[in-house]
């Protein structure tokens, strides 16, 4: 009787932390990876309509969240941006190894909908400055929801984490925006978000000095009627260490060669992509098996 007094109860509190949506403008929940935002910033472009937001689950780094929405008038303005915002210090993106992330979400509505669902990061020139630029990653442009652009055409195509985007250039303000736009709605997206930096600082000559201090996903609604994202997933992390551009490095007994930054096991490096003496030795020396242990139980 006493252990079913006390389930009953978690389940109770965990229920009462989970079923409250929060439909004031600025309203947030907080779990300890993220900033679960409503964030009606453009509300009042509207001429009539309201947002909710709520928290569904945490669970490490993973966390699951919706937004309800119905807005009208004003149909190229957007109205809100309710996101899940990853928590962490900005940092140089020259210090940046990796920006790994999974995102899995379901949008219904009756009528139509103009709206996006994106990733949306910024940078500035130092740790605590002004935005310089956002990046936008659209992972769905629903209704004929457009980017913010300076001709109305993409600038370039690019493939990234096997997926097909469009990429568009504009100022919004004293910020230069790049918009990457999906060539089809991705409704379930896992890569790396350096990969975006990596290719504007190969195509759109972007500065590796900017500092990162925004990395959130969510929904910019521009009209629609009764519209809920429902995310049952997302998780991102922003991972740190410095690589090595030496060409030295140690032949592993796989007889392949590795750089020194796979030998001397920095964390991470782009070729142990596992921060772990597991994957290191796996990874850099073609070692299967360590006695009495399975690697895969490890990883």
């Amino acid at each position: 009787m006493k252990t079913l007094f006390t389930v009953t109860v978690s389940a109770a509190a965990l229920s009462a932390v989970f079923a409250a949506d929060f439909c004031d403008q600025w309203g947030t929940a907080t779990t300890d990876n993220y900033i679960i935002y409503n964030n009606l910033w453009g509300e009042s472009y509207a001429t009539s309509g309201s947002q909710c937001t709520g928290l569904d689950s945490s669970s490490g780094s993973t966390v699951a969240w919706h937004t309800n929405w119905t807005w009208e008038g004003a149909s190229s303005s957007v109205k809100s941006y309710a996101n899940a915002a990853l928590q962490f210090d900005a940092v140089q993106l020259s210090s940046v190894s990796s920006i790994p992330t999974t995102i899995k979400y379901t949008v219904t509505y009756s009528g139509t909908i103009v709206a996006d669902v994106s990733y949306d990061l910024f940078t500035s020139s130092t740790s605590t400055g002004d935005n310089e630029f956002e990046i936008m990653i659209w992972l769905a442009a629903l209704g004929g929801a457009g980017p913010i652009s300076s001709t109305g055409s993409a600038i370039d195509t690019t493939t990234i984490a096997g997926n097909s985007f469009s990429v568009y250039s504009g100022a919004n303000g004293d910020t230069t925006v790049y918009s990457f736009v999906a060539s089809s709605e991705i409704d379930s997206f896992s890569g790396d978000l350096m990969d975006f930096f990596t290719y504007l600082m190969d195509s759109q000559s972007f500065d590796s000095s900017q500092y990162l201090n925004t990395v959130q996903c969510g929904t910019e609604p521009f009209t629609g009627e009764d519209v809920t994202l429902t995310v049952s997933s997302f998780s991102a992390v922003v991972n740190t260490g410095a690589f090595s551009s030496s060409t030295t490095g140690t032949t592993g007994n796989d007889g392949t060669f590795h750089d020194d930054c796979c030998a001397e096991m920095c964390y991470p490096c782009p070729s142990c992509a596992y921060v772990s003496v597991v994957r290191f030795l796996s990874e850099c020396f073609g070692v299967g098996e360590i006695p009495g242990i399975t690697l895969s139980k490890l990883r």
